[in-house]
C-alpha cells in the first residue's frame, strides 16, 4: 500500500508540474498582450530589416556600455556590421532581381538604373552605420567607457538620426535636437 501511495504522490505532483509548466507561457501571453494578432500592410524593406538589426544590437550595446562591458560592446557592434553586410548581399543581390519590396520605392525594378540608384542610397547609410559600429567595437577595446559611450551617440545622431531624417515622414515633427542636417 505504501508503495501505491508513494506512485500516486508523484503522479499527482508530475501532472501538477506539467499543468504548470505547459499553462505558464499561456497566461504570461496573455497577460503580456502577445495573443493580439498585427497586420503590417508592407513587405520589409531593406531599411527596415536594417533598422531591426540595428535596433536589437543598439540596445544590447547600451546596456553593455551602462554595466562597462567592453568585450559584450565588441561583440554586438561587430554583430551589427555582418548583419549589415548579410542585409545588403540579401536585397541587391549580385546579378540577382530585386523582391517585391522594391515597389514601396515607386522605381521600375526592371530598369538597372533604378536599382543601381536605390542601392546606392541605401548603401550611404549602411555605410555609416558600418563604420559607426566597427568604430564603437575599436573604441571599446581601449577600455574607455567614456570614449565607447561619445562613439555610440555618435553612430545614433550620424547614421541613424540621418538616415530617419531623409527617409520617414514629419510624423512626429523632429525636435530640433534630432535634425542632423538642419532640415
Amino acid at each position: 500500500m505504501k508503495i501505491f501511495g508513494q506512485m500516486r504522490y508523484v503522479l499527482i505532483c508530475g501532472f501538477v508540474v506539467t499543468a504548470v509548466a505547459i499553462s505558464y507561457p499561456w497566461k504570461g501571453n496573455i497577460a503580456l498582450g502577445k495573443d493580439v494578432e498585427t497586420h503590417h500592410g508592407s513587405e520589409l524593406t531593406p531599411t527596415r530589416s536594417l533598422m531591426q538589426v540595428i535596433s536589437s544590437h543598439t540596445s544590447r550595446i547600451l546596456d553593455a556600455i551602462m554595466i562597462g562591458d567592453h568585450d559584450a560592446v565588441v561583440k554586438e557592434s561587430n554583430a551589427v556590421t555582418e548583419n549589415c553586410e548579410a542585409i545588403l548581399k540579401n536585397f541587391f543581390p549580385e546579378g540577382g532581381k530585386v523582391g517585391e519590396w522594391f515597389k514601396e520605392t515607386g522605381k521600375d525594378s526592371n530598369k538597372s538604373e533604378d536599382i543601381k540608384a536605390v542601392k546606392k542610397d541605401f548603401e550611404k547609410y549602411l555605410k555609416a552605420v558600418v563604420d559607426a559600429s566597427k568604430n564603437i567595437a575599436e573604441t571599446s577595446k581601449k577600455l574607455n567607457i567614456v570614449e565607447t559611450y561619445k562613439s555610440f551617440d555618435a553612430m545614433l545622431k550620424n547614421a541613424c538620426f540621418s538616415c530617419h531624417e531623409a527617409t520617414r515622414t514629419r510624423w512626429p515633427e523632429w525636435p530640433d535636437w534630432m535634425k542632423i542636417s538642419g532640415g
